[in-house]
């Protein structure tokens, strides 16, 4: 079976005096001391999914089974080869069975038990999930009206829905994995019984782009009167923009197509002709099948030609590494330290469509035996903190969570709790970070002393902490709070004496710097040993946006991670 390695040079650094700092990922193997070799094999095969019944691996592609394991089919990430991977029996049990254990693991939060898009964190989230019973697809390559295909339902699984709460389950999932889960949403509703999927839109080939192309997708954006919706800036600005609705009475978000990160259904040119021939079902955007064929590319071109900055890979579920160095920690943001460690770019999500969203944080980490030190960077554009003349605004902050207990990402019977605040017996650890503590402390004492003694700001306006965003968290002076919580609406600060997290943050020419600092060892049973870490602990990230009103349950998130401790040699 295929693994996934991360090959990372080993880097010595010498510090002028005596501890070697290890700041670059050693190669990383699969050494027996540092790795559960009975949980790879058994992510790798795909056993937590597995029913009584065998599977019947006949329809599955001739060449998939040379190696009798079941080759790419039962590797998570291996989606490259649908034609070979599509099983030709629709009514397996064992599929069927398989398909709900992944639903009720991954999907059920969301789009809730019955397939209704009523899951229970369907408040936090807009736009809502979607209804899987009615059978209406937004993203499809089939004419308006008729089913998808199941590859048009593969592709929404493997690659989720940017600029919504949709993740993007390709690492998580493998082909196997995938057709199985569509065949339990196709169980949701009744027309995939007794309506055939419709027939693919084809295409005589990709127009390359011209000038003379763009120039009439320009005059085809105005006369289909384009941008009264999506706006004469393609940003999503159009003078309907805030009055439409979809199919169940929910309202539309426009999002801004400048932004390649934004297309729901991809931004390849392919995609994009896919996205108007075919139209969203269920939404305002309707099909412009009736366009002859070269308009609708000259379409595409031009909505590509306003493109302002190229698509960004990033990862979605990956490893991340705390690697070793021989020097003490500290919380400074721009400590030399970082300036060779590897880091990771990974993909956020917004609980609420917005635009201008935090679009991806980049990850690292390094401990020294003792103590462990994860640093976040992101863009944003401006500084929310503490100020004297607003104690009504709101906040940045950005959040670690880790899982507690021994759990591992999809194995063993999935044991890992909800990457959303976790869920009932399944807690998680939070470290909560929030800009402009500091700023905050000095202001009430400064004006404690200007009222002799009376917090004058308390006796007039209720208080800058009174605010609950601004309000004082239990560790005092220190601007991160440790809590925890077994899900929505249960998060708890931990007891001041358990409070052992430090951090710090500081932004700089659009770009926020915060770390995290934590002993190792662990105080309490509510937080991560990471001292005595086998399996790789699993984290998360949240980001806080103040400029867009964020607060509680309005944030940008990532699904979980795995978190691998490579521990300095004695």
């Amino acid at each position: 079976m295929k693994l996934k390695f991360i090959h990372l040079k080993f880097v010595l650094l010498v510090l002028a005096v005596l501890c070697p700092v290890y700041a670059i990922a050693q190669e990383h193997k699969m050494d027996h001391g540092e790795m559960d070799h009975g949980a790879m094999d058994h992510f790798s095969s795909g056993q937590e999914y597995r029913v009584d019944e065998p599977m019947d691996h006949g329809g599955h592609g001739e060449g998939m089974h040379q190696d009798g394991t079941g080759g790419i089919f039962r590797t998570p990430g291996s989606h490259d080869r649908l034609d070979f991977s599509k099983p030709k029996d629709l009514n397996s049990k064992s599929l069927l069975a398989r398909g709900r254990n992944i639903y009720m693991h991954m999907c059920v939060f969301c789009h809730g038990e019955n397939g209704d898009g009523g899951g229970r964190a369907v408040e936090y989230l807009y736009p809502w999930p979607r209804d899987f019973r009615e059978g209406i697809f937004k993203f499809r390559s089939t004419p308006t009206g008729t089913l998808p295909r199941d590859e048009d339902l593969y592709r929404t699984i493997i690659e989720g829905i940017p600029g919504t709460a949709m993740p993007a389950w390709k690492d998580a999932l493998s082909p196997e994995d995938t057709w199985a889960l569509i065949y339990h949403i196709k169980s949701f509703s009744p027309r995939f019984k007794t309506e055939p999927q419709g027939k693919k839109i084809e295409s005589t080939g990709i127009l390359k782009s011209t000038p003379t192309l763009v120039a009439r997708g320009k005059e085809l954006f105005k006369e289909l009167k384009c941008f009264r919706c999506h706006g004469q800036s393609l940003k999503g600005d159009g003078e309907l923009a805030e009055s439409l609705m979809d199919a169940w009475k929910h309202a539309v978000f426009v999002h801004d197509i400048t932004n390649p990160q934004y297309f729901k259904s991809g931004s390849r040119p392919e995609d994009l002709f896919r996205t108007i021939s075919a139209g969203l079902d269920g939404t305002p955007m309707g099909s412009y099948i009736h366009v002859p064929e070269k308009d609708r590319w000259a379409l595409v071109h031009f909505i590509r030609s306003n493109m302002v900055k190229e698509f960004k890979e990033a990862e979605f579920e990956t490893d991340i590494y705390s690697l070793p160095v021989g020097v003490e920690l500290n919380t400074d943001p721009y400590s030399p330290l970082w300036d060779k460690v590897a880091t990771t770019s990974l993909v956020m999500r917004p609980l609420s469509a917005r635009r201008g969203a935090v679009e991806f944080i980049n990850v690292a980490s390094v401990n020294n035996g003792e103590q462990l030190a994860v640093r976040l960077q992101w863009q944003d554009p401006t500084h929310d903190a503490f100020s004297e003349l607003h104690s009504d605004v709101f906040r940045d902050g950005a959040a670690v969570q880790f899982a507690l207990g021994a759990v591992t990402l999809h194995t063993h019977g999935h044991n890992e709790p909800f990457f959303g605040m976790g869920n009932r017996n399944k807690p998680v650890n939070i470290w909560h970070w929030k800009a402009g503590l500091e700023e905050a402390i000095e202001a009430e004492d400064d004006l404690e002393y200007a009222g002799g003694g009376v917090d004058m700001d308390a006796l007039i306006y209720g208080g800058i902490m009174s605010n609950p965003v601004f309000r004082l968290n239990t560790t005092g002076e220190n601007p991160v709070e440790e809590l925890n919580a077994e899900g929505f609406g249960t998060i708890t600060p931990q007891p001041s004496e358990n409070q052992n997290v430090d951090g710090a943050g500081e932004w700089k020419d659009g770009v926020w710097t915060v770390v995290f600092l934590r002993d190792m060892q662990k105080t309490g049973k509510w937080d991560v040993d990471f001292a005595k870490r086998i399996d790789p602990a699993l984290m998360a990230f949240a980001i806080w946006d103040g400029a867009k009103d964020d607060r509680n349950g309005r944030k940008v998130i990532t699904v979980w991670q795995r978190f691998k401790i490579q521990m300095p040699k004695p």
